[in-house]
């Protein structure tokens, strides 16, 4: 699912930049069918399948969780989740706080 590349970028960010999220979302998985999307910011060195991420459903929310889950998903139309190749990484951070906030915008405007 990830480029050698992407695992490399993500790996250096595993521990304690990870924790703080003081490091850069480099990959965006999404669900062309729905707002369903992920923002892998992590990859841990010692477990190729273990990620860190922030994901937007419902609502926003910094996780653990596995690739291999993460592959595993299927839409109404049993289509896998995509790799957003126009995406450019942005700060954990920073990003959590934007879709955090657009996300309370639009509980508010319903």
């Amino acid at each position: 699912m990830l480029s050698h590349k992407q695992k490399e970028k993500l790996k250096a960010n595993w521990g304690e930049k990870a924790s703080s999220m003081a490091c850069m979302a480099e990959v965006r998985v999404y669900d062309p069918l729905s707002p369903w999307e992920c923002y892998i910011y992590a990859l841990n060195p010692e477990d190729e399948d273990e990620i860190s991420c922030i994901i937007k459903g419902f609502f926003v929310e910094v996780t653990e969780w596995s690739l291999s889950e993460l592959a595993s998903r299927f839409n109404v139309e049993g289509e896998r989740p995509i790799i957003d190749q126009e995406y450019r990484p942005r700060r954990a951070a920073e990003l959590f706080k934007i879709l955090s906030e657009s996300e309370l915008y639009e509980r508010n405007r319903d």
